[in-house]
């Protein structure tokens, strides 16, 4: 392939990622419909109907159902281990999306089918999400979660490591504030990150 040629496909790639983490969403919200009785679909339908509204610190208000979690775990992690049950019980309470990935082929109490990065071109030396997510030169280790505008794709690192709710409340609400603001990513402040986690 000549260097002209290579040019295009090069500007294509992130594109072509992006595109392959909002399918994989799609995918996960279908599943979860169709693991749910009649019944209750209809009352996850309604309650999706509605905007799920927070309340940032300067005092506006956003849509929750713009935004979720993707979080990258290991089955035998013993930090995701720990950090997962609280994550999900925290969006749980505030009707937040988690996606969950897994860096090790299986899940755990809190992610029990967790997605599989996967690579589209079999010469990439990273699975496509792991390029997405890692690519800005985080490290790759476990738990790791990110913010995600559903509408933009635009991530924003939100945790590496275990950390507790209060800190994690703070840093989401900011994330959101800074992408509904378009901040510069450059003027974030660092990614938290904890003694517990797994390095890759």
């Amino acid at each position: 392939m000549n260097a002209k040629a290579l040019i295009p496909t090069l500007f294509l790639f992130p594109l072509l990622v992006l595109a392959g983490t909002r399918e994989d969403i799609a995918a996960m919200e279908a599943a979860k419909m169709a693991h749910v009785s009649p019944a209750t679909s209809a009352i996850t339908a309604s309650s999706t109907a509605a905007p799920n509204l927070m309340a940032l610190p300067d005092g506006r208000r956003v849509n929750m159902q713009d935004y979720a979690v993707v979080v990258f775990m290991q089955a035998h992690c013993q930090y995701s281990a720990k950090f997962d049950p609280t994550l999900k019980g925290w969006a749980d309470q505030h009707g937040i999306r988690v996606y969950s990935y897994t860096l090790d082929g299986g899940g755990d109490v809190s992610f029990p089918v967790p997605l599989i990065p996967r690579k589209t071109n079999p010469a990439s030396p990273l699975a496509d999400e792991i390029m997405t997510f890692f690519g800005n030169g985080l490290p790759i280790a476990t738990p790791t979660a990110f913010v995600v505008n559903v509408n933009t794709l635009k991530a924003y690192p939100l945790t590496q490591g275990v950390m507790d709710i209060p800190a994690l409340e703070n840093r989401y609400a900011s994330l959101i504030q800074a992408d509904i603001d378009q901040a510069d990513p450059q003027t974030l402040p660092p990614v938290p990150t904890s003694t517990q986690l797994t390095p890759q």
